[in-house]
């Protein structure tokens, strides 16, 4: 079965308004080139188009949904997490993920081509015998999930040729993928952050130590607002963010102390520190004992 035309096709990705589930033509400009529509496809329904600009906001897709960019170049756009706006970026052959009745706000300037996918939970659950945990991602590169959404793809875009069990097939390798990545959904703290969210923001933490980290910063990571970020980090890890950063700091000044021969006063300022004395403080504070002492107990 071929492709319909370009000109025939309308977007019909489920997005809706927050707490409503009627979708909304909200990709109308967008031109379509291909839409697994027809294929009596179960459970997934998946687009390949392109668009230029997209602002919307508290948009949720009805089902998950994962998009690839298929641009040959990155794709740059801005996302509202929490109460900021924050710059995404997306390379090539990236995903973003977002999951069923979770709102997000975009404002898209640039001319994006893609292919989306739209996985219904029931479908999910009844291939894969749970429910995946799934979270909000960004710019997501991962060797089984881009290749699926890659063979997803070029499926629709040759018409489906490949049936029914073709399409309940990609939908388990995606289903598993998630379910590696974000774990089961009730593993999830109540009130609390997911180990996703815990690895990102530590992530993030561990690439910015020399630079002035925020709360807000860490919240927007987590894609919580920055009191609810606060609160919930603190019941999952046990401290509040700035005393999860100074300990991120103190411990990789402790391994640099032990594998460099670097001053003190340079690991403190490559530890974030704002000068040595505050290192040394903060580390004898909190190991019993002074960076210079630790450090010739290395003989």
């Amino acid at each position: 079965m071929p492709a319909s035309r370009t000109d025939d096709i309308k977007s019909e990705l489920p997005f809706a308004r927050k707490g409503d589930k009627q979708p909304l033509p909200v990709l109308a400009h967008a031109r379509i080139h291909a839409t697994s529509k027809t294929y009596g496809w179960d459970g997934l329904y998946v687009e390949v188009g392109e668009n230029q600009g997209w602002q919307v906001r508290d948009l949720v897709p009805v089902g998950h949904y994962v998009a690839i960019n298929r641009l040959p170049t990155d794709f740059h756009f801005d996302a509202l997490q929490g109460e900021r706006w924050v710059r995404y970026t997306m390379p090539p052959g990236s995903l973003w993920i977002q999951p069923a009745n979770q709102a997000f706000s975009f404002n898209v300037v640039e001319k994006a081509q893609w292919c989306g996918a739209i996985l219904q939970p029931a479908k999910l659950r009844a291939l894969l015998g749970s429910d995946s945990a799934v979270e909000p991602v960004i710019g997501l590169q991962d060797d089984t999930l881009g290749p699926a959404m890659q063979a997803l793809c070029a499926e629709v875009v040759r018409g489906g040729p490949s049936g029914r069990r073709f399409a309940e097939g990609m939908l388990a390798v995606i289903g598993t993928q998630l379910l590696r990545l974000f774990g089961e959904a009730h593993s999830a703290p109540k009130g609390g952050i997911t180990g996703r969210q815990r690895s990102i923001v530590t992530e993030y933490v561990d690439t910015h130590l020399t630079a002035t980290i925020a709360v807000a910063d860490l919240a927007a990571c987590a894609g919580l607002s920055e009191a609810h970020f606060a609160r919930a980090f603190k019941q999952t890890v046990g401290m509040a963010p700035h005393r999860f950063v100074i300990e991120r700091r103190l411990e990789r000044g402790k391994r640099m102390l032990a594998d460099t021969e670097d001053s003190i006063a340079q690991i403190a300022a490559d530890c974030g520190f704002a000068d040595q004395a505050h290192f040394s403080r903060a580390f004898s504070q909190a190991f019993g004992v002074s960076p210079s002492a630790l450090r010739k107990s290395f003989g």
